[in-house]
């Protein structure tokens, strides 16, 4: 890093990291850079490229530097900044969550296009697996929009993920009286979800061989509790299904999918009895979002 206390400018600073970001085979590097830079700034990539030939002050280099050290070691930038966007709203995270991938936002799609379509009832969610809160806050948000009558109540195994997810209902301004945040294991529930008519999922879907050959970025930094079952990656599934049959006639399940499951899930759905189903695909032609009708 020798080299960067010699440049200044915040063009040159983020040409300078860019090239060793990509060295270390980071994709989008030079977005990374400009991120980074931008957080330290705090201002948009446009206010970057207006002021490109202005200098950095020491304090600012040297936040730059140690961020710029953090995104080398394959730390994600997400978790270096604090935050991400979903859905378009704003959402904190750190390594007591998983990052929000941007297919996750098919699942809200999908729920929402049932919703506008459906009669206009009262929306009780219930979300298994929630992390962040990313996919309950954003349907709380765009629930609102609409002026729709709801609830949402979410569960995740991780009381570290409770609590970020109830900063993210502050950080979102939602109606805490309409959303619940709970440290339940779907395992472990002993009443009734029968009142629900949204059961919905973006459960930990990679095995346990599949997740010892992930990228380092994923595996040496977000929580494994929230990316793999530690077994075949349909655990969660095979539970979500056996509830299937005590929910009420006219409700929905979606769930979030992981590559090349589907002949599995069609193989467990048929176990259940499951026969009114259907796949989503996501813009890779992957079967993202399975939705069950009851």
């Amino acid at each position: 890093m020798q080299v960067q206390e010699k440049i200044t400018k915040i063009l040159d600073i983020i040409n300078y990291s860019a090239d060793l970001l990509k060295q270390k085979n980071i994709k989008n590097a030079r977005l990374n850079a400009e991120l980074l830079m931008g957080y330290v700034l705090k201002c948009d990539r446009l206010k970057l490229y207006m002021d490109f030939d202005k200098p950095l002050n020491e304090s600012e280099r040297n936040e730059f530097k140690k961020l710029l050290l953090r995104r080398l070691s394959n730390e994600p930038l997400q978790y270096i900044t604090g935050e991400t966007e979903f859905y378009g709203y704003k959402i904190k995270v750190d390594n007591r969550v998983l990052i929000p991938r941007q297919e996750t936002e098919i699942l809200v799609e999908e729920i929402l296009k049932e919703i506008d379509s459906g009669e206009n009832q009262k929306i009780k969610i219930f979300e298994i697996g929630t992390g962040s809160g990313c996919i309950s806050i954003a349907l709380a948000r765009e629930l609102e929009k609409k002026s729709k009558d709801y609830e949402i109540t979410s569960i995740d195994i991780s009381q570290d993920a409770i609590n970020l997810a109830l900063e993210n209902v502050e950080l979102n301004k939602l109606n805490s009286n309409k959303t619940k945040f709970l440290n339940e294991s779907v395992f472990d529930l002993n009443y009734d979800l029968n009142e629900y008519n949204f059961i919905i999922s973006n459960p930990p879907y990679i095995s346990k061989n599949d997740f010892e050959n992930l990228d380092s970025e994923v595996k040496d930094y977000e929580p494994s509790v929230a990316l793999t079952d530690n077994g075949d990656g349909f655990k969660f599934y095979e539970k979500i299904f056996s509830i299937a049959n005590n929910l009420k006639k006219g409700s929905f399940i979606f769930c979030e999918l992981s590559f090349n499951s589907k002949e599995k899930i069609e193989e467990l759905l048929q176990k259940f009895n499951i026969k009114n189903y259907n796949f989503t695909k996501d813009l890779s032609g992957i079967d993202r979002v399975l939705k069950i009708n009851i």
